[in-house]
């Protein structure tokens, strides 16, 4: 049973994505929304403006695809493991694909007002979900070369900080719906456990072959 556990943990993610995106093609101003934007607000030139819009430039596409194609030359020239080198690819490209594929089938436009230059649709956020995909393939393939539980541990749960405070900072900027931060997660952790639940399938099967 727990073996499978992860498939209920993708289907409780893809059901709360679509009832996130059925909500926000009602065109209803959603009261979670307009609460959490109130929760995180910031004013312009203040100590919190800049931290968040220091942040939000970690989950920029450009800088992801920076760092994930570091990541596959790792996999690559270092490590010589060319199917986690496969699935990294495949995943961030894949990931990135479907991501503009919802919003410009979505539509939804961003806040008004927002503090940082910005184009496209607003749902889900590719920030939020790039990120997660991201850093969950890298805390399951990069962190697997990690000795000591401690450490993987620290830096297990700095990504996980990341990834939220890259979500909090689209809101903070206003770039953002908070639904739009959810649904990226949501969207994000289903792809990503499905992917890395495929991989661990595919090596299975081939290690068996290999015996």
């Amino acid at each position: 049973m727990i073996k499978y556990s992860w498939m209920a943990v993708v289907l409780l993610c893809l059901l709360l994505f679509f009832f996130l995106m059925h909500e926000v093609q009602s065109e209803k101003t959603l009261a979670f929304d307009t609460y959490i934007a109130k929760l995180f607000a910031v004013g312009e030139n203040t100590i919190p403006f800049t931290f968040f819009k220091s942040i939000t430039y970690l989950g920029k596409s450009k800088v992801i695809g920076i760092v994930s194609l570091l990541c596959v030359l790792y996999l690559w020239i270092i490590k010589k493991n060319y199917l986690p080198m496969a699935v990294f690819s495949i995943g961030m490209a894949g990931g990135d694909v479907l991501n503009e594929w919802i919003k410009n089938h979505t539509k939804r436009v961003r806040p008004e007002n927002h503090l940082l230059e910005t184009g496209g649709y607003s749902f889900p956020s590719g920030h939020a979900m790039l990120g997660l995909i991201f850093f969950s393939m890298v805390a399951y393939f990069i962190l697997k070369e990690v000795k000591g539980n401690s450490l993987k541990w620290v830096m297990g749960i700095g990504f996980v900080c990341l990834v939220l405070l890259i979500g909090i900072s689209r809101i903070a900027m206003n770039v953002h719906f908070p639904t739009d931060i959810l649904a990226g997660y949501a969207l994000g952790a289903a792809y990503s456990l499905t992917l890395i639940n495929l991989y661990k399938c595919v090596r299975w099967r081939s290690i068996y072959k290999k015996t």
